[in-house]
């Protein structure tokens, strides 16, 4: 097995590169790739289930610390103006979970981020 997980990209990415720049800070939030620490702003803030973190160090230093599921699927990627989400699954051991990963920038040139909103539950039977 790799360093990484497994992961299933949307199709939704192909001619559009703000939503491949969000899949992608998606996945680096879920431990397959990394987040460019100057993509986030410096007061940038990351609600997720645990509680939220602010500032770019805050964040970039819980990234590291964070388990990397087993797969990842991609399923719906939409960005719009300044924002965007990324919705799918992952595995972790024998769960299942739905989740989804709301990014806002600063401006809709998308070059730095200023929240990211990061949700996830249980899919009942795994």
């Amino acid at each position: 097995m790799g360093d990484g997980p497994e992961v299933v990209t949307s199709g939704d990415c192909g001619n559009s590169p703000k939503n491949a720049r969000a899949q992608d800070i998606a996945l680096a939030l879920m431990g397959a790739g990394t987040l460019a620490p100057d993509l986030l702003a410096e007061n940038a803030v990351w609600e997720r289930p645990g509680g939220a973190l602010s500032g770019r160090a805050r964040i970039l230093s819980a990234l590291r610390s964070e388990a990397a599921p087993d797969r990842i699927d991609v399923d719906q990627v939409v960005t719009h103006g300044r924002s965007g989400s990324v919705s799918g699954r992952y595995a972790m051991g024998e769960s299942e979970w739905l989740f989804c990963h709301v990014i806002r920038f600063t401006t809709a040139s998308c070059k730095k981020i200023a929240q990211l909103v990061s949700f996830r539950h249980p899919v009942k039977g795994s």
